[in-house]
């Protein structure tokens, strides 16, 4: 049986915006001012987002996520991997002698709590 998956790649650069689709997108409801500043309607802040944070998968590392930080980067998220290597998910092994692991009870801790 064969599977054939089809989708269209990730543009490397972030498409030209218009204000338009500047409108259309979705802002940060969180409020960047604090209590004890008196709040006003002629107030603006400009808006920049979150950081993103990308955990790699089980099984890959940082290297493998590294397009993916640079094509977030150009659409102006600023981003960053996690340091994890492949050979560090072997620490994962340790839950196999847990048996809670075998009856599907084990709990992320200790095993995980390298990542």
């Amino acid at each position: 049986m064969a599977l054939a998956l089809g989708w269209a790649p990730v543009p490397s650069r972030p498409p030209k915006t218009t204000q338009t689709t500047l409108s259309k997108l979705r802002r940060c409801s969180c409020s960047a001012i604090s209590e004890a500043e008196p709040s006003s309607s002629t107030t603006t802040t400009s808006f920049s987002p979150r950081p993103a944070v990308i955990l790699p998968g089980l099984g890959n590392n940082t290297a493998d996520y590294q397009k993916l930080a640079l094509s977030l980067q150009g659409y102006g998220v600023p981003s960053v991997v996690a340091k994890v290597s492949r050979i560090d998910w072997l620490r994962n092994a340790a839950g196999l002698v847990d048996p809670n692991y075998w009856r599907g009870t084990l709990r992320p801790r200790p095993v995980l709590d390298w990542y």
